[in-house]
């Protein structure tokens, strides 16, 4: 994959990772900011404006910028981003997840789990078993405390997907969580 591909798609992941994609001085800003906080590094404004495309720049990114923002998407540097299997997958309608995955059937009964995603939204999940959980406490989503339901796998950057949701006598079918952005962090919560 050519230099400038393999930027776009970095650029397209940071977007994917932050939920939206910044367009405009304000929100540049506060991804400079995030940028900062993250990695103790700073990419400078005008350099995100650039590799965004809000001003014109024909140049590619100096090292340092493409490391810093490397390390911001959780790569260790930009040669470690070209390496990585996300630079031939991202943006394709299908392909293999390696990391950030919880499988429900790699839990013990009582494992409890702390999600978050865009919004100020998330929920700590506990395994029930056979692939059932439970809510124990939820923010700003539909699911309340007490709901059971079905879930397979939660992964970091993608929605959540649950089945055979209970709430007392009531029933749904589905439930979909996280369709803008994905989950943003998944945590096991130490017993």
């Amino acid at each position: 994959m050519d230099k400038k591909l393999a930027l776009d798609t970095l650029i397209s992941i940071t977007n994917h990772n932050l939920g939206f994609t910044p367009t405009s001085p304000t929100e540049f800003n506060n991804l400079a900011l995030s940028i900062r906080k993250k990695t103790g590094r700073e990419i400078s404004i005008s350099s995100i404006k650039r590799l965004w495309g809000y001003v014109t720049y024909d140049g590619f990114p100096s090292v340092t910028t493409l490391n810093i923002l490397a390390q911001f998407n959780d790569y260790r540097t930009w040669a470690a981003f070209l390496l990585s299997d996300a630079v031939n997958t991202f943006d394709s309608d299908s392909g293999f997840m390696a990391e950030s995955v919880v499988n429900a059937d790699n839990l013990n009964n009582g494992d409890r789990i702390l999600l978050t995603w865009s919004g100020e939204k998330s929920c700590e999940i506990e395994y029930i078993s056979h692939q059932r959980f439970r809510i124990n406490k939820s923010h700003n989503i539909k699911l309340k405390p007490g709901d059971t339901f079905t879930l397979h796998t939660i992964s970091i950057g993608l929605p959540i997907y649950i089945t055979n949701i209970c709430r007392g006598d009531e029933r749904f079918p589905a439930y979909i969580g996280a369709k803008k952005g994905g989950i943003v962090s998944i945590s096991l919560i130490p017993r």
